[in-house]
């Protein structure tokens, strides 16, 4: 059997780039040895993903919004950003015509678990626990497992993160530029409700944000740092640690009830040289890494999905692998993610500098930003996915199974 697509890595983009492309008349394989479809349990997990309205409409596409968790999903309606260097800080609220929340704030498993219960009604979706460890390039492109069997397929989505074995495999280079930061994720209970905003200061030695959770007191916290300062908050006891966070806050949200176990992970940029070599496409992680301190990574990856299912169109047309179908789908998200991670990087950047003048700058920057309600109404439209050269089910809420982009 030819399978017409075969996906490696069943994370969130995986696992919806099979939902969308099988409902697109696509047969489909998806590898993935370690596949947990366990509903989450107990406290929210560490990690979480701020979601925008935008990948909201692809996840109702492939029908994983309404299996969620609900129960876990925290929201936020407004954005208060403040700089530690200088008097600068931006509230945002929705954009005139909007309504619903600013985005959402989803636990990893929630999403994964939903995602796999909707593969599960799709017959056309063949789940294999096996990972890539090699392909041939040609037509059909031919797939070594790691149990030594073989699959032939004439599309094969690399979807399997940072480390991506199809990228590898595919020879296709990676530009990397580490921070030299690392982000801390806790979950915090504050001794005030949170009433719905998300938050984000910037300290000299990194961003940190607080993110809404289902409940009013509770917070997922990330905090991106310079690695010394990583170091001493993963080592340092909870009491230190309670007290630091609420100095970066500025004990906004009063005392901390509640202090979860802490994570953290190294923070770097990455952008691969393609996203298409043949009749093999990069998606998410596996083609671009970004700072979180815009909370746009797996948004970026989900819109990844959403312009693929767009630019090969239903199986019906005939489109498919095509050289010039794919070679519109890198076009346009190659620009798109480079752009954003230009914008992720520029702020990273701006607030990491320390001489006055550049602070006076930032700050009165800020303040006239947050004077001119029209550029700021573009901006979080922008950051909700909604504004741009966005795929069509994102605009529509549609199934996205629509003629291929020209």
């Amino acid at each position: 059997m030819i399978f017409d697509i075969v996906i490696a890595g069943g994370g969130v983009v995986g696992l919806t780039a099979a939902a969308l492309l099988n409902d697109a008349g696509y047969s489909v394989c998806l590898l993935e040895p370690r596949l947990d479809r366990s509903r989450p349990q107990g406290e929210i997990g560490l990690r979480t993903y701020a979601l925008t309205p935008a990948v909201r409409r692809i996840l109702e596409a492939a029908r994983a919004w309404a299996p969620l968790d609900h129960s876990r999903v925290g929201r936020f309606d407004a954005m208060q950003v403040w700089d530690a260097g200088s008097s600068g800080h931006l509230d945002f609220m929705p954009p005139p015509g909007h309504h619903g929340a600013m985005g959402y704030i989803l636990e990893q498993q929630n999403l994964v678990a939903a995602l796999a219960e909707s593969l599960a009604t799709r017959p056309g979706v063949s789940l294999q626990a096996h990972a890539l460890t090699g392909f041939e390039a040609g037509v059909p492109v031919v797939l070594a497992l790691d149990d030594g069997s073989r699959l032939r397929t004439r599309l094969l989505i690399g979807a399997d993160g940072a480390n991506s074995a199809v990228r590898k495999a595919a020879g296709i280079e990676q530009t990397k530029v580490p921070y030299r930061q690392s982000a801390i994720l806790a979950n915090v209970a504050f001794a005030r409700g949170h009433g719905n905003i998300a938050r984000q200061r910037f300290l000299d030695t990194g961003p940190i944000a607080a993110l809404p959770l289902a409940a009013q007191r509770e917070c997922s916290i990330v905090w991106s740092c310079n690695d010394e300062r990583a170091a001493e908050l993963m080592a340092c006891e909870d009491a230190y640690f309670i007290g630091a966070l609420r100095e970066a806050f500025e004990d906004c949200l009063g005392g901390v009830t509640h202090l979860s176990a802490r994570a953290a992970f190294p923070l770097a940029r990455a952008q691969a040289a393609q996203m298409v070599d043949g009749r093999c496409v990069l998606l998410g992680d596996a083609a671009h890494l970004m700072h979180p301190l815009a909370g746009q990574g797996l948004n970026m990856g989900l819109m990844d999905v959403a312009a693929l299912v767009e630019c090969l169109g239903p199986a019906t047309a005939g489109v498919g692998s095509s050289t010039s179908a794919l070679r519109r789908f890198e076009r346009w998200r190659k620009s798109e993610t480079l752009a954003m991670t230009a914008v992720t990087d520029g702020l990273h950047r701006l607030f990491q500098r320390n001489e006055n003048v550049v602070r006076q700058a930032r700050g009165a920057g800020m303040n006239a930003t947050q004077r001119l309600a029209p550029l700021k109404h573009w901006l979080i439209a922008r950051a909700m996915g909604t504004a741009g050269d966005v795929p069509r089910m994102v605009m529509s809420g549609a199934s996205g199974i629509s003629p291929p982009r020209s």
